[in-house]
């Protein structure tokens, strides 16, 4: 029997705690945008802190989506600095 490991797979001995929650799970930090089709403020709960702040460093393109057009946007540079400033 013979046993391969994925290159993915942790190379430390330290592993998961039940304390730290899975990626998914994460808190996540809101914002509103508002949808270019319809005019409507939409709730947007997808990006976690860290990864909405490693974009806003980088200056990518952070997306908002509304459900019920079923349009996709970049943010605006105005909601940007709205974040920059909580």
């Amino acid at each position: 029997m013979t046993i391969t490991t994925s290159t993915l797979a942790p190379t430390s001995s330290r592993t998961r705690s039940t304390d730290d929650p899975p990626v998914w799970n994460r808190l996540k930090l809101g914002l509103v945008s508002t949808c270019p089709r319809c005019g409507h403020e939409r709730f947007q709960h997808g990006y976690t802190r860290r990864a909405l702040f490693d974009l806003l460093k980088k200056r990518r393109r952070i997306d908002a989506y509304c459900i019920d057009c079923n349009v996709c946007w970049p943010i605006s540079e105005s909601e940007r600095r709205g974040i920059w400033q909580r």
